[in-house]
């Protein structure tokens, strides 16, 4: 397939195939740098263009009602009605954040990293100066969490009120589709409650896994579903609680004797208040693990990581070490494997997600210990 490159250029190099626009190039004879350029410039072709639509369907909105840039929105971007509703919406936001939306036109950020800036701004305080300069540095992902950390700062009540309105916010769908029959569920929630049902599914997705027959061909997502059914539809009388469901991580202040720098496992800043709360209705785990009872070192006593040693390694690795993922669906590996003599310290294990884990047993991957500790 062929595409015109988006800007004139032509590289001295005369064997080069990259036409100046609008002639047509075969990606197939562009070099690896020259595939990144172009992908370059398409990132800041369609941060242009997305700032083209905003200040239309704003001018649009001046001056006929948000109703009929909505209707404009329908039949000129062929949009669905929620999401001609969205474009509008996100539209209004931007005239909050001008820094932002020129930054957006000259292409020097990605039209996620704006929208989400705008956003942001419709709810609460920002200093879009200090966004928009990590936006042109930082990807989707570390911006996420530079601009949750940013709100949080800015709130002046230790992010109660952004708290908040993320619970003002949250909502449920539960409907039967007429296609098959089949019921699908669509949500939002607070970080509190989300790492909650997140450690809760996790536990029980586990729990199925394990137990599962050696021949059980069951894919993940019919697990999580059948995990999702089994904690709402639990008898609660013959229910359990789960294990460690929420852990959260805090600085103690010596001078002070306060906790400060409260977070969800995901890093996500959490108000004092809210994790007092939260404390009242949960068992405390001490933050020393090495002490009497805590079990961190049981040698060969025992195969499975104990429940203080899970606890204590996901505060310590907070994530897979292999790709990231969440410490919640992550499993617990031996780094010198339990059927060569390796011992169930905490100091002999990580933890690793499924396909990492995967990985490192049937792919030759191996674990390493850096000088620093990780």
């Amino acid at each position: 397939m062929k595409f015109g490159v988006l800007e004139q250029g032509k590289r001295s190099d005369s064997q080069s195939c990259v036409p100046a626009w609008p002639e047509a190039v075969d990606v197939a004879c562009l070099s690896l740098s020259e595939l990144r350029q172009r992908l370059g410039l398409i990132k800041r072709a369609e941060a242009r263009l997305a700032a083209m639509k905003v200040e239309t369907l704003a001018a649009y909105a001046d001056r006929g009602g948000d109703g009929l840039a909505r209707r404009v929105a329908l039949e000129e971007l062929q949009a669905s009605k929620q999401q001609a509703r969205r474009e509008v919406e996100t539209a209004s936001q931007f005239s909050q954040v001008p820094e932002t939306l020129g930054a957006l036109g000259s292409g020097d950020i990605p039209a996620k990293h704006a929208e989400q800036i705008a956003k942001a701004a419709s709810q609460g305080p920002v200093d879009e100066t200090v966004l928009v300069d990590a936006a042109r540095r930082e990807d989707f992902g570390t911006f996420s969490r530079t601009l949750r950390d940013h709100l949080h700062e800015m709130s002046n009540d230790d992010g109660k009120s952004l708290l908040s309105k993320q619970r003002e916010r949250r909502k449920l769908s539960f409907f039967k589709s007429p296609d098959d029959g089949m019921f699908i569920i669509n949500g939002r929630f607070d970080p509190v409650a989300g790492n909650r049902m997140e450690a809760a599914l996790a536990d029980e997705e586990r729990r199925l896994r394990n137990n599962s027959d050696a021949g059980d061909q069951t894919a993940f997502d019919q697990r999580m579903a059948d995990a999702l059914e089994n904690l709402i539809c639990a008898d609660r009388d013959d229910s359990k609680p789960q294990g460690t469901t929420l852990v959260l991580t805090a600085d103690w202040d010596a001078l002070t004797q306060k906790m400060l720098d409260c977070r969800l496992l995901d890093g996500t800043p959490l108000p004092m208040s809210e994790a007092l709360r939260l404390a009242c209705d949960a068992d405390i785990l001490p933050g020393m693990f090495d002490t009497e009872g805590q079990r961190l070192w049981v040698g060969r006593k025992y195969r499975s990581a104990t429940e203080a040693q899970r606890t204590a390694l996901i505060i310590r690795d907070k994530h897979c070490i292999g790709c990231g993922r969440t410490a919640a669906w992550c499993e617990v590996h031996h780094i010198v494997e339990w059927s060569r003599g390796g011992p169930t310290d905490i100091d002999n294990l990580v933890l690793v997600c499924t396909p990492c884990h995967h990985s490192i047993h049937d792919d030759g991957w191996t674990v390493h210990k850096r000088q620093n500790g990780t």
